[in-house]
């Protein structure tokens, strides 16, 4: 199980314990991969999807494509990738 700080929804660390907390973050790392642009992490300069920049697309075909490449670059499993939903996952060692 991959573990990272908790998050609030809006992507602040969430100290609502009064404490930071650590937990299960695949969900969360698969949000931050979706909304950052390449360049956002200055360690990864090639890490995200920049889904906004898709808005304007006529089809999800790239969009879905680019979703698939960057949870794959990040060390994710990815069996489907679809509008609706994602099934990508960290595989334990």
């Amino acid at each position: 199980m991959i573990k990272d700080i908790k998050h609030t929804e809006e992507g602040d660390i969430d100290l609502s314990t009064g404490d930071i907390e650590s937990v299960e973050s695949t969900r969360q790392h698969k949000k931050d991969i979706l909304l950052a642009d390449k360049g956002y992490y200055k360690e990864w300069p090639d890490m995200g999807v920049g889904a906004n920049n898709f808005l304007n697309d006529t089809g999800p075909a790239n969009l879905l494509r680019s979703i698939r490449q960057e949870f794959i670059k990040d060390g994710m499993k990815v069996k489907k990738v679809s509008i609706n939903s994602t099934e990508a996952y960290y595989e334990e060692n």
